[in-house]
């Protein structure tokens, strides 16, 4: 199994840690979007994208582990081969998921997996994700809730 990226809280989703830098800018909208990452000293490839609320205060990202070819497959494609090539990165994958603020930065992770064919214009990756986290924000609530303090 591909190694895990590794994210920092406060950290800006395409400059999720110091341990990885861009090497590939996809897509960019006021800040960018989409693009694979590669660990500083280690050969680990990460494809990112903003798959909701890039417009928004608060958006959602995912972080696929990928290999060097696929990186290099994502150098090369352009328009729907790209797209299409992007979609398969994130089906039967570990993802991480990620829910960021424009001020605050990565706020809340959580590892995610879509097990279903995915197409491009289809939104339900956000929707899962989004779902998976918010039961887990619940969940960590509740759990507060219920400590005693003395």
């Amino acid at each position: 199994m591909k190694e895990r990226i590794a994210l920092q809280l406060g950290a800006s989703p395409w400059q999720p840690s110091r341990s990885v830098r861009m090497i590939r800018e996809l897509n960019f909208y006021d800040v960018p979007t989409e693009g694979v990452l590669r660990r500083r000293f280690s050969p680990s490839y990460y494809f990112f994208a903003c798959i909701d609320g890039v417009a928004s205060e608060y958006s959602l990202w995912v972080y696929s582990p990928i290999s060097w070819s696929e990186a290099r497959q994502l150098r090369r494609l352009e328009t729907a081969k790209l797209r299409n090539f992007e979609v398969e990165l994130l089906v039967n994958r570990p993802l991480l998921a990620v829910v960021a603020s424009e001020q605050g930065g990565i706020l809340h992770r959580v590892q995610v997996q879509v097990t279903e064919p995915l197409k491009v214009e289809e939104p339900r990756l956000a929707k899962t994700a989004w779902e998976t986290v918010t039961q887990e924000i619940k969940a960590e609530a509740g759990a507060i809730e219920r400590m005693a303090f003395c």
